[in-house]
């Protein structure tokens, strides 16, 4: 099996800076696992719509929609304790086995569909299954960039084009997963998620990787280093990993308030017209950031990007539009891929990179472990208390209905709002405390400077 690994050979008409100066390259390493990866990520959204779509139509009962949400969120908390591995061993190895272990699920489920009688709980099996090997890859991939990248100083472009693969699925996935279902039935999603995984695992087998740092003295390869090493030198961006917690809690509101909104102002047939435009502006975003970078000040970046969030939410909620609808949803997806690569790269810059996999799998931990709360707390929420207070007579109808206007589905607009005042509370200590600015001064040996 060829193996590439020609640094020389790698794009040659790289993207020039504004001042004439050649832009820190990617390399035909990281470009070529990418494009496997970024495949794989689509492969695996449209899978996800089109899973959903399906257990939906046969079943209409939203009740399966929340345990396949629910479920799907397990495989990374489950595996917490098991990151180690992602450091203990080559990160190459490691995505290609997580990558055929995330594929026998979706395996299985197809000899039932080709063979038997496919049941939705088969379906919700084989996600957990799939989310298995999935938690093991994502923070592989994620500590393997610095590897993969032929300048260690484009790392943040390579983070920012690693946005592109939910940018991609968040446009094409409503648009192709349901026809796909609606005309050849669940086999063939589940044939596009398995050659997705194929594509995305052949392309990591034929790259040759660098090698990883050595590990420190005090680090023994355990999940209990790395949270020694957070809680000690890293405690700047265990706060940052903190506060993100916290603004994927509010997301959640959002992301629930969002759905409303579109189906209650553009109709079920424009819903999808408005994440569709999201998307299309993350991809742009996406491009533009891998071929310029982030800026250096980054922590100044994440709360310009929550500042933009917050008024994107206010300019959706404010007046009962569809077409304010779009402005909000754009320039709310727009700063999104900002912020993640801006935190994603201050990992790569100050965490050692003998500890990449497991701090990255605690971040994606932390990440994920509120998003549900979120989930179940914003729907009892708007369904008991900001439906209620801004229907006729509501306790908000006769003051704030009269600027965002009044009715049961303007709770939604209500929650929209409660997420834009979340989101600006987060905003000042990444302005205010002294650990979290001092990530905008990177340091030499992986530390941060507080």
């Amino acid at each position: 099996m060829t193996v590439i690994d020609d640094r020389s050979a790698a794009h040659t008409q790289e993207s020039e800076s504004p001042v004439g100066l050649p832009q820190p390259r990617l390399g035909r390493q990281f470009l070529t696992v990418w494009g496997g990866q970024t495949i794989s990520t689509i492969g695996s959204a449209l899978s996800g719509i089109g899973i959903a779509v399906y257990v939906f139509v046969t079943t209409g009962s939203l009740a399966w929609l929340g345990i396949l949400t629910a479920v799907g969120t397990l495989p990374v908390l489950l595996t917490s304790p098991f990151l180690r591995f992602t450091d203990r061993y080559d990160r190459r190895t490691v995505m290609i086995r997580a990558d055929m272990a995330a594929a026998i699920g979706p395996a299985i489920a197809l000899a039932i569909a080709l063979f038997g009688d496919i049941q939705p709980w088969h379906l919700m099996l084989a996600g957990f299954a799939g989310g298995l090997g999935t938690s093991f890859q994502v923070p592989a991939y994620q500590a393997a960039l610095p590897h993969l990248v032929e300048d260690e100083q484009a790392i943040s472009r390579a983070n920012g084009l690693v946005q592109l693969g939910p940018a991609v699925a968040l446009v094409l996935g409503p648009a192709i997963a349901t026809p796909i279902v609606a005309w050849w039935g669940i086999t063939a999603i589940l044939i596009v998620d398995l050659l997705s995984f194929a594509i995305g695992a052949g392309a990591t087998a034929l790259t040759k990787f660098s090698a990883m740092g050595t590990s420190s003295d005090d680090d023994d390869g355990s999940n209990r280093a790395a949270f020694a090493w957070l809680r000690g030198h890293g405690r700047a961006l265990l706060a940052l990993l903190c506060v993100m917690a916290c603004i994927n809690l509010v997301m959640a509101f959002f992301n629930l308030a969002f759905f409303a909104l579109a189906v209650d102002l553009g109709g079920v047939a424009r819903a999808g017209l408005a994440p569709a435009v999201g998307g299309a502006t993350m991809v742009v975003v996406s491009l533009a950031m891998g071929s310029r970078g982030v800026p250096d000040r980054r922590i100044r970046v994440i709360a310009f990007a929550i500042s933009m969030m917050a008024t994107a939410c206010v300019v959706a909620a404010i007046r009962p539009s569809f077409g304010l609808l779009l402005v909000g949803v754009v320039l709310a997806l727009a700063t999104m891929p900002v912020a993640n690569a801006a935190v994603s790269t201050m990992f790569h810059e100050h965490v050692p990179g003998h500890m990449h996999g497991r701090v990255f799998g605690i971040r994606n931990v932390l990440g994920q472990i509120l998003y549900p709360i979120g989930s179940v707390a914003a729907g009892l929420i708007g369904a008991r208390v900001a439906a209620p207070a801004m229907t006729e007579g509501g306790a908000l109808s006769s003051s704030l209905g009269k600027v965002i206007g009044v009715g049961a589905d303007r709770g939604a607009a209500l929650m929209m709002l409660g997420a834009a005042v979340g989101l600006a509370a987060l905003v000042i200590p990444l302005l205010t405390n002294t650990a979290l600015t001092s990530l905008d001064a990177p340091s030499c040996d992986g530390r941060p400077s507080a």
